[in-house]
């Protein structure tokens, strides 16, 4: 072979390794940015440029935040089954009640920040669970999984609660990751003590919602970055991205659900509403909130909102315990 042609083959080759790198490079860098650890150093610091931060002064939000710190509550933990430590907190409603409310946060939140949707089921005489979801707080797991992986968690949190107290009447409800989360886990066979579930501003697939991100917030080409991102998340979270679907998942609830969004939704679109709404198989309800942002309904509009989860739990819930 002549030189010229080894040497033209060598920079070929070399360009290729480069270029591969920089391909792989940026498929763990978007990964480590959207999936990597979410724990703070100190919790009652809000993320920067997070709904918490932005919404600081919100007398719902501060009375969430006091009524966390202020009631009595302690960390819990269990075993799921793989084994794994799953951390949470709980807290036991005085009034000895059978009801539960398992509250699930969101992308980057803590428990704390869930005071605002605990507080208002604690003083409906819930007994309030707000586990850790992986990668955030004090979860012993390593990476986020935008609800996928903590959805068999959230089962086994569940199934904790019914063991503990076969009575038990049991809501789930979770805002944006915590609402697709919530959704992800209606797909699995739960128990009957299940009694409705309330999905906030979720998510349609954690491929979509992230494909989304990296085309509008950081302004790179989803079809270079994304499939580099998903080979790492299956190599460290043991699941491909456009295997976690809410979508698929509400197609085989049989838990009635009710679906909220808000209309000014600039980061969960509300366009991913009506995909999950329609096929979802389950008694359901959605409702608009006019001109809310990502996961603020409950903060902005507390009247609205709540009236419209009291109609759903009465519905659902409160009608059938009379009976």
């Amino acid at each position: 072979m002549p030189h010229e042609i080894k040497i033209t083959l060598t920079v070929i080759a070399v360009i290729a390794a480069v270029l591969l790198i920089i391909w792989l490079g940026l498929g763990f860098a978007f990964f480590f940015i959207a999936l990597g650890n979410k724990k703070r150093k100190d919790n009652t610091i809000p993320c920067k440029g997070s709904l918490f931060e932005k919404n600081a002064d919100n007398p719902t939000l501060i009375n969430g935040y006091k009524w966390f710190d202020n009631t009595y509550h302690q960390e819990v933990i269990i075993k799921n089954r793989k084994g794994e430590n799953l951390h949470g907190v709980e807290f036991r409603n005085p009034s000895n009640s059978n009801l539960w409310a398992v509250i699930l946060h969101g992308w980057t939140n803590v428990n704390r920040e869930m005071g605002t949707y605990g507080s208002q089921y604690y003083k409906r005489g819930f007994n309030v669970l707000i586990p850790d979801l992986r990668g955030h707080n004090n979860s012993e797991h390593k990476y986020v999984t935008m609800g996928w992986m903590d959805r068999l968690d959230v089962v086994d949190w569940i199934n904790s609660i019914v063991k503990e107290n076969p009575k038990a009447k049991i809501v789930i409800h979770g805002p944006s990751m915590g609402g697709a989360t919530t959704m992800m886990t209606t797909g699995e066979s739960l128990p009957d003590n299940v009694m409705l579930a309330v999905e906030d501003c979720g998510f349609t697939n954690v491929k979509e919602i992230f494909a989304d991100r990296c085309k509008r917030k950081y302004h790179l080409p989803p079809k270079l970055v994304m499939p580099p991102a998903a080979l790492v998340c299956r190599l460290l979270n043991g699941f491909f991205w456009g295997k976690a679907s809410a979508v698929e998942q509400v197609k085989k609830s049989k838990t009635p659900t009710l679906f909220i969004h808000g209309d000014k939704d600039d980061f969960v679109r509300i366009s991913n509403l009506d995909p999950v709404y329609n096929a979802c198989a389950a008694e359901k309800e959605k409702h608009i909130v006019h001109g809310a942002e990502h996961a603020v309904s409950a903060i902005w509009y507390p009247e609205e909102y709540w009236e419209t989860v009291d109609a759903f739990l009465e519905k659902h819930l409160y009608s059938k315990l009379a009976n």
